[in-house]
């Protein structure tokens, strides 16, 4: 159905609405209040910092993995479904929290929540996103992602409160069942898996006649995606960036509570989730107007300046000054990650390669936070992020050789001489195997 006939509104947006309030709960809950959880852990129970930090390390292994799984599930099930078992675990996860007295106690409920987040997390968000928005893509996925930095402010910043107030002990049960409440009704009343499952075509055009099949999705299968070359630098690149940012993010909290003030903490995080909503709205629009590629080189540049500059502060104003620089990046990173793999391989296979990018990319979200944390404890918070700044050049440096993703099949093209690996081994290998002669830094 058009935005003329029938309905005014296209229902597409109202799904937008919905993957909003869906990011925003997740983020808020679940990304940005990694490091309240992580603080609280080290202030209630004890644990060391680089034991907590360790903490949050497998829930980003967990998530990294659940979302590998959660392409295939999407492709295959209600997405209402996923999401909402996804919010039901995640939301037994934070519960649990409150309860953990020992590492391996930790280590459990960690993966618990990660595995929830990912079944409703990013994956299942930009893949209903890209389903119903093509021709605006950049500035829907920018309007529905901005949830994830509405949730830092709002959320993450009254959960602090919360929890310094009454302690994670006594309000992990609440935060579990506020969770559920922002998620799940939502989902159920608003969000539909696609245009298709309602008779409707992406963007608003013309509605499917009765008894018409609408076509079959464009871009690429799959293997192609994954084996070709674009993907694999592009996947490399993102570990590190991911690496940097995560881990910068994750100890921001405490970095400011140690150096400052816990409202200064508070403040910091707020700011950086408000800042990069206003960027990520930018972001979003000039994304349509301009190499991806050239934005995403640009904000590396940005990230790595603001995570050298909270490093090197030790008072609250300098220290406010980088968390506004690098809240300019993260939120776009984030976002234009999965904007340019929808532009370079389509929406055919797109749930199950942005899944398979996402279990890659734990390799940085997951060491990010644990190296931070490490760092911290043998040297200081300043060394440990200066090594994410320079993980973020790197991370740049391999952005640019990148190049173009080609053609579907360049990569059958290319290997079909060289000798076979077995195809048990192969099918198990290749999502996760970079072949490094095809990545060569340009310094």
């Amino acid at each position: 159905m058009s935005d003329t006939d029938g309905p005014r509104i296209f229902f597409g947006w109202w799904t937008l609405l919905a993957v909003f309030v869906v990011m925003t709960a997740g983020s808020g809950f679940a990304f940005y209040a990694q490091g309240v959880y992580l603080n609280a852990l080290v202030e209630e129970q004890g644990f060391s910092t680089s034991a907590a930090s360790a903490g949050t390390a497998i829930f980003f292994v967990a998530q990294g993995i659940g979302g590998y799984f959660t392409g295939s599930l999407i492709s295959r099930f209600d997405a209402r479904v996923v999401i909402t078992f996804g919010a039901i675990v995640s939301a037994a996860g934070i519960a649990l929290l409150g309860e953990v007295r020992n590492e391996w106690q930790m280590a459990g409920v960690f993966v618990l929540f990660g595995a929830g987040y990912a079944l409703a997390g990013l994956v299942p968000a930009t893949s209903i996103v890209t389903r119903w928005f093509h021709r605006r893509r950049s500035v829907a996925l920018s309007i529905a992602s901005s949830g994830l930095s509405l949730g830092g402010i709002v959320v993450t910043r009254k959960l602090s409160s919360v929890i310094e107030n009454e302690t994670l002990a006594d309000s992990a049960q609440l935060i579990a069942l506020v969770y559920m409440a922002m998620m799940i009704p939502i989902v159920w009343l608003l969000l539909r898996p696609s245009p298709e499952s309602m008779g409707l075509r992406p963007d608003g055009e013309a509605a499917l006649k009765v008894g018409e099949v609408a076509p079959p999705p464009d871009g690429w299968d799959y293997d192609d995606a994954i084996h070709s070359r674009y993907f694999k630098v592009l996947s490399f690149a993102f570990v590190l960036l991911m690496a940097a940012q995560v881990g910068a993010i994750q100890h921001l909290f405490k970095l400011v509570a140690d150096r400052v003030d816990t409202n200064a903490a508070r403040l910091g995080v707020s700011l950086l989730a408000g800042v990069s909503v206003a960027a990520r709205i930018s972001g979003g629009i000039a994304a349509a107007k301009m190499s991806i590629s050239k934005l995403i080189s640009f904000l590396i540049v940005v990230q790595t300046i603001g995570i050298a500059i909270i490093g090197v502060s030790t008072s609250k104003t300098p220290i406010m000054i980088g968390v506004v620089v690098m809240g300019l990046a993260i939120g776009n990173l984030l976002m234009l990650h999965p904007l340019l793999l929808a532009q370079a391989f389509g929406v055919k296979d797109y749930p199950r390669i942005y899944g398979t990018a996402s279990l890659l990319m734990v390799f940085g979200v997951a060491s990010g936070p644990f190296m931070v944390g490490a760092l911290r404890d043998l040297t200081s918070y300043r060394t440990a992020f200066l090594v994410m700044a320079a993980l973020a050049v790197f991370g740049g440096l391999v952005f640019r050789t990148m190049g173009e993703p080609g053609e579907p099949g360049d990569h059958h093209r290319r290997t079909h001489n060289r000798p076979s690996t077995p195809r048990s081994t192969r099918s198990l290998l290749a999502p996760v195997v970079f072949d490094v002669t095809e990545v060569t830094v340009d310094a």
